[in-house]
């Protein structure tokens, strides 16, 4: 038994794919929406108040002091002014559910304002596709209100995980891992198009099943500790299959991007070692090179 009170009135912020995943769901579990905050009255929104039997606002007002909590699912572009608009509108001891992708320091400050006013936040990072899973999505929270918010999301079938840090934590996660997925999907992509030019695409996967036997982890470690070591070597290496990105009508563009990073650990004698170092070692010295060049 959940240990805080349970949240009957909700209002839903925004009309796009995440709430219209989360609201329908939330309303079929018995979640009463009386309102749906939107920027304009587009179809869609419409459509969507109407499936959540929601009174449309284009502003919350102080009927709003009846909600026990908000979820806000715009645009990280969106979020700051939306928090600003609307939780002086909140009761005391409300929560603001915030599963924008924003800055992170923005959701800092959403917290602050939402102290202020004695309303708790949570920082909620999604940490899948929602189209997909639904309101079974991974999510990750930060900030005074995390726990509330995870027992609300768990007892509605999701793996909420809380984070000891502060609110804005959660989306600093959220973007690291960004950086990898990201960076990976046009990884893959462009490896995939010249493996098809070459007419090797399935024996490239063949030759990638090695990557799978230690996980995820020890790849990235290992590739650190041998950065500095083998940096210069995998240059040449990288030069190699540029050339051949362009020889099959392919220009580089994540290669261009991974040549220029080896590039610098060839012209930065302070990055190279005659043997590997430690995980923590490794960082230090890639870290003292990026401050420098900071500077």
């Amino acid at each position: 038994m959940s240990m805080f009170p349970e949240l009957h009135r909700i209002a839903l912020v925004g009309a796009g794919e995440v709430a219209r995943c989360y609201g329908p769901a939330l309303k079929s579990a018995g979640v009463e929406i009386p309102f749906l905050l939107v920027r304009r009255k587009t179809l869609a929104a419409l459509e969507l108040a109407r499936q959540l039997q929601a009174e449309l606002r284009l502003a919350p007002d102080e009927a709003w002091l009846g909600l026990d909590a908000v979820i806000s699912a715009v645009t990280g572009a969106q979020a700051a002014a939306v928090a600003r608009a609307v939780l002086p509108c909140l009761p005391p001891g409300s929560l603001y559910m915030d599963l924008c992708t924003g800055e992170p320091q923005d959701m800092e400050a959403k917290e602050e304002l939402a102290r202020q006013g004695d309303v708790d936040f949570a920082d909620i990072a999604i940490l899948g596709s929602v189209p997909t899973t639904g309101v079974r999505t991974s999510l990750l929270g930060a900030g005074k209100g995390a726990e509330r918010a995870a027992a609300f999301w768990q007892a509605r079938g999701a793996a909420m995980r809380v984070l000891p840090g502060k609110a804005g934590d959660a989306m600093r996660l959220k973007l690291l891992r960004s950086l990898m997925t990201k960076g990976l999907e046009a990884l893959a992509i462009e490896n995939l198009m010249l493996a098809e030019r070459m007419g090797l695409r399935e024996e490239l996967h063949e030759v990638l099943r090695d990557l799978d036997h230690h996980g995820l982890r020890h790849f990235m470690e290992l590739c650190l500790r041998t950065h500095l070591v083998h940096g210069v070597r995998r240059r040449d290496e990288v030069l190699q299959v540029k050339r051949q990105l362009e020889q099959a009508g392919i220009t580089p563009r994540v290669m261009g991007g991974v040549l220029d990073f080896f590039q610098h650990t060839a012209d930065t004698p302070a990055l190279q070692r005659g043997q590997a170092l430690g995980v923590g070692e490794s960082l230090a010295v890639l870290l003292a090179d990026a401050d420098t060049k900071a500077r």
